[in-house]
């Protein structure tokens, strides 16, 4: 039972690995999400069951994958199917491949459009037509483009080819290579901002909103908030993580990498929400949710100089290297599962992903515009698969894969996969996924289907 070589080939080192991992646990949450949910839920309150979350429940299950990935040395239906062999349990667990499978290709369909905008966002700072915008003109910029399928449809096509060029590449020719030289760029970058934003103006008040710990705000939604972004931050649950896994050396620290990831992520967050809401509070605005956030609030927020559209030009790159790292990560598992189960080219492989990503991602880049009023529940297509993969898919899989390796994987096995470094470590991160990573998990699973709510309304009266 011991963890078999890779016959695909190992990443060229640990350090490179985890700049690979960086670029897909790193992406549009972290720059703009995580430090908008700080200031909503009471700053540093939040922050800290934040941390927390990323410790006992994150931490445990990003190893656990890598792990999983590292012994199977297949693509995600086949390694479970083989590990279920290797456990003794019905080969009815590889479903869950199938399930994480489908996560990441949902993920990157509509993540995809959202990238692509950005793109779009970086040239239209730099020629200085967002330059002085107000709200109303902001909006009406955003919308032009979120409902011209056209011109979405280009820049949506143009990032998939981006994405599918690198992994056409290979793993360490294509992801490793773009990862070991954008990811350090992106983090330069930002803190390059962040200098500015500091040295232009006062980051005082948002540094109160984003640091100064008020509990009262926080309560119980908060606090599964935090516990819900800490695992889908780390990118689990969709099966990018055991995928890296699978190039993943026999020797490489799994424990000291998963450590590692958490400090990168969390000082990216930190750094851009000092960077960007600094901008908005000296520009006298208020956050804002989601999409506004990045496409209306930021440009409103710049100055009307070079300085100002240099900070935009510089955002919206970053936001694109980010997003193209996670792209490349999400796309691969895909793309492995072809090579192996219908052998075929890797170009070949790797092209008929992106073509198949790209072609769901219409039905997410149309719901702003040809079907936006198709609605089912209140949702229409693009808010459903946001909806289904972030809120169900993802913490669904992530559930059973810690119930299949705490419950159903003999403890020989477990062992093996393990390997001989940081022993002492081991009971630490088995009852970590056994009880803090299942039970937050269940508590996600529970808040996404509106039970908590329900039960919190029954409660109060």
């Amino acid at each position: 039972m011991n963890i078999r070589e890779s016959s695909h080939g190992y990443w060229s080192s640990s350090r490179n690995f985890l700049w690979v991992a960086a670029g897909a646990t790193i992406g549009i949450s972290n720059l703009t999400r995580v430090p908008y949910l700080m200031g909503e839920y009471g700053g540093s309150a939040f922050l800290l069951v934040y941390m927390l979350s990323l410790l006992l429940i994150a931490a445990p299950l990003l190893a656990a994958e890598w792990m999983l990935g590292r012994w199977a040395r297949d693509d995600l239906i086949a390694g479970f199917a083989r590990l279920a062999d290797a456990a003794s349990a019905r080969r009815a667990w590889k479903l869950v491949g199938g399930m994480a499978l489908a996560g990441a290709v949902l993920i990157l369909s509509y993540y995809s459009i959202i990238a692509g905008w950005s793109m779009a966002y970086t040239f239209r700072v730099a020629s200085g037509a967002l330059s002085g915008v107000g709200e109303q003109a902001a909006t009406e910029v955003f919308l032009e483009l979120a409902r011209d399928p056209e011109r979405s449809l280009s820049w949506h096509t143009l990032f998939m080819v981006i994405a599918c060029v690198v992994v056409a590449h290979g793993f360490r020719e294509g992801i490793e290579r773009a990862a070991i030289r954008l990811m350090p760029s992106a983090a330069l970058l930002l803190l390059a901002l962040c200098c500015y934003a500091v040295a232009t103006t006062d980051a005082m008040p948002a540094l109160r909103w984003l640091l100064l710990p008020d509990f009262s705000r926080l309560g119980w939604r908060g606090m599964i908030e935090a516990m819900h972004q800490a695992f889908f931050t780390m990118s689990l649950g969709i099966g990018v993580m055991m995928n890296l896994g699978v190039y993943l050396a026999v020797a490489a620290p799994v424990k000291r990498l998963a450590l590692s990831i958490l400090l990168i992520d969390l000082a990216f967050s930190l750094i851009a929400g000092v960077a960007l809401f600094t901008m908005i509070f000296a520009a006298g605005l208020q956050p804002a949710p989601g999409l506004a956030l990045i496409f209306q609030v930021v440009p409103r927020s710049l100055p009307s100089s070079v300085g100002g559209t240099l900070f935009g030009v510089g955002f919206f790159t970053a936001l694109f290297i980010v997003t193209l790292c996670s792209a490349t990560a999400l796309l691969e598992p895909l793309t492995r599962y072809l090579i192996d189960r219908l052998r075929w080219t890797r170009v070949f492989a790797a092209t008929s992903s992106a073509l198949m990503i790209w072609y769901l991602g219409l039905g997410s880049l149309l719901s702003f515009s040809v079907i936006q009023d198709f609605e089912l529940a209140g949702r229409n297509f693009f808010e459903w698969v946001q909806f289904l993969t972030a809120s169900w898919l993802a913490p669904a899989t992530g559930l059973l894969v810690c119930v299949f390796v705490v419950s159903i994987m003999p403890r020989d096995l477990i062992s093996a996969m393990w390997g001989d470094r940081d022993r002492w470590l081991y009971p630490a991160w088995f009852f970590a996924l056994r009880y803090p990573a299942r039970l937050s998990l269940i508590v996600v699973l529970l808040y996404a289907s509106g039970v908590l709510d329900w039960l919190v309304r029954f409660w109060t009266g």
